[in-house]
């Protein structure tokens, strides 16, 4: 007797409909157990190569932009360094054109040194009333050419300097001009001593060179001629500091703007007493 013979035989019609319903229930969520899972994995896997795919293309991207990043670095760095040292050469052109400047000047250093000597007032009234007074002056002042002062051409430089070094420079012209100014107003003979008021040089000269205010209140104007040197000194300490590529400092920067006040009052004065004089 066969086994199923023997279950047909022993067992009734709806327990064995109830074991194939079981065993076909098992089958079945075996077999969907087997396919979810077979799915799953099939997705899992996919899902994997994507995100591979993905981390790759990321990568492939971030190693792109940083060779990107890398060459706009060197080319940023390359131009920086260029246009440094653009800036760094037009800087020495400029402190050279500066100290040029001094040296143009340098010849008119003697109508500083002659108005030292002279009381300016008293002398411009008896050069009003006594042409052999006014004669003097011209003979006197011959060495002296106030057309000097176009040849002074170091206004393109202004940019590349320190505010403290333009300011001496600016007030070393000023103290010249201002004694040249004096010397052609008294070969004139115009009696306008108040186109030209000592008190605007004297002050100049104390914000400029404030350790030497008590020797200007003591000796005024004849005491500017010995007020040249210092200025050029201190210019001279400057623009070396520019060489060594310091920044001007908050002191500086104050200091120069007191001296531009001044020089630009003095400069007008000297604009003035040009028009009056050449008028005349």
């Amino acid at each position: 007797m066969t086994l199923i013979e023997w279950l047909l035989s022993t067992v009734s019609t709806a327990s064995l409909l109830g074991l194939a319903a079981f065993l076909a229930r098992n089958l079945i969520l075996t077999r969907l157990k087997a396919s979810v899972q077979h799915e799953f994995n099939a997705k899992l896997e996919a899902l994997r190569t994507d995100l591979r795919k993905s981390e790759e293309s990321f990568k492939a991207d971030l190693r792109a932009k940083e060779t990107q990043i890398e060459v706009l670095r060197s080319g940023a760095l390359s131009g920086l360094a260029s246009r440094q040292a653009a800036l760094d050469k037009r800087r020495l052109e400029a402190i050279d054109q500066l100290w040029a400047g001094i040296e143009v000047l340098t010849p008119l250093k003697y109508a500083v040194s002659m108005m030292a000597t002279f009381k300016f007032e008293a002398s411009l009234k008896f050069a009003s009333e006594k042409p052999e007074v006014r004669e003097l002056f011209k003979q006197m002042g011959a060495p002296v050419d106030a057309k000097i002062f176009s040849a002074v051409n170091v206004h393109k430089a202004r940019p590349f300097v320190s505010e403290i070094a333009w300011a001496l420079f600016s007030a070393y012209q000023a103290i010249v001009g201002h004694a040249v100014a004096q010397l052609e107003i008294l070969k004139v003979g115009l009696n306008k001593p108040e186109l030209l008021n000592p008190d605007h040089a004297a002050k100049l000269v104390k914000v400029a060179l404030p350790h030497y205010a008590d020797y200007i209140d003591a000796h005024g104007p004849a005491g500017y001629v010995y007020m040249l040197e210092p200025l050029e000194a201190e210019l001279l300490k400057e623009l070396q500091r520019m060489m060594r590529g310091e920044e001007s400092d908050k002191a500086g920067v104050e200091l120069a703007g007191k001296i531009m006040k001044e020089v630009s009052i003095v400069n007008e004065a000297i604009a003035k007493e040009s028009t009056t004089a050449t008028a005349t």
